[in-house]
């Protein structure tokens, strides 16, 4: 059987490969690969597939219909999460940073500040636990509030919260405030609240420099204005200056403080006594 001579080249020798017809319609589409009817059969011309049919679905119901059309319209979880991987890796560094606090809180604060830093960090640790939450759709803003009412809530705490020997730092603050404006020549006031100052110092020594301090200026008070007035009564009543010189001296022996003007009362007591003798030899 002879080969086909292709009737628009039939210069073209059979041996030589003929290029792929294109497709007068659409030539813009590359041809599909030749498939021969026949041993030495040429196609002139491109077949064209039938377009295929669009197979229709079943609709199982109007109630799944629109919960798929529902999680069709909500945007992806994975869009959603973006920034969840950065919340999830910030709640285990709180933990560890407010557990390294309590630790360095209880070696520095002793024993009797247990119960008021449990209180203070576990304050702080609502306000982030609540503000980074990754699991929760909250807006910056109330991240932010809750984080910031977690940071008041720790300070309102720090301030308020009593340790367990029953003082707390506001009532520290207010016995030193009391301490400074003492009057000079309280001194049954002074004596009764040695034993509170006591305790201030042993539940907060950072206070101690000042404690010290406010007594030895209550101390000098006293004793300057206590020669002042038995000296301004050494020519006209001599013996009760003397009288007050000595019962000040008595109820200020027992003070840490005292060394500091025992001499000065010492001198004034007996500027008081000569002044005594020579009150009784006029007489």
């Amino acid at each position: 059987m002879k080969a086909i001579v292709n009737p628009f080249e039939p210069w073209r020798p059979i041996d030589v490969p003929i290029p792929k017809p294109l497709n007068p319609g659409r030539p813009w589409r590359p041809s599909p690969p030749l498939r021969p009817t026949s041993k030495g059969a040429i196609p002139l011309a491109e077949s064209i597939d039938p377009p295929a049919t669009k197979r229709k679905r079943r609709c199982c119901g109007k109630n799944k219909c629109a919960e798929r059309k529902a999680k069709k319209a909500q945007p992806s979880t994975d869009l959603q999460r973006v920034g969840e991987p950065k919340r999830s890796r910030v709640l285990p560094i709180l933990f560890l940073l407010l557990g390294t606090l309590a630790i360095a809180g209880f070696s520095f604060f002793g024993g009797t500040h247990y119960f008021r830093v449990f209180v203070t960090l576990f304050a702080i640790f609502i306000g982030f636990f609540f503000g980074l939450w990754p699991n929760a759709n909250r807006a910056w803003h109330a991240r932010l509030r809750w984080m910031t009412a977690g940071l008041a809530l720790a300070g309102v705490s720090a301030w308020f919260v009593p340790t367990l020997s029953g003082v707390n730092l506001w009532s520290a603050y207010r016995q030193v405030d009391e301490l400074r404006t003492m009057q000079p020549g309280e001194v049954d006031e002074f004596l009764r609240s040695a034993a509170d100052r006591h305790l201030l110092v042993q539940a907060f020594p950072s206070f101690a420099l000042e404690v010290k301090s406010g007594e030895m200026a209550w101390l000098r008070r006293t004793v300057d204005e206590a020669i002042s007035s038995a000296d301004l009564r050494l020519d006209t009543r001599p013996r009760a200056a003397a009288s007050d010189l000595q019962q000040l001296n008595v109820q200020l022996r027992g003070l840490e403080q005292f060394g500091t003007v025992r001499d000065e009362l010492q001198s004034a007591i007996q500027r008081a006594e000569r002044a005594c003798a020579k009150a009784d030899r006029r007489r």
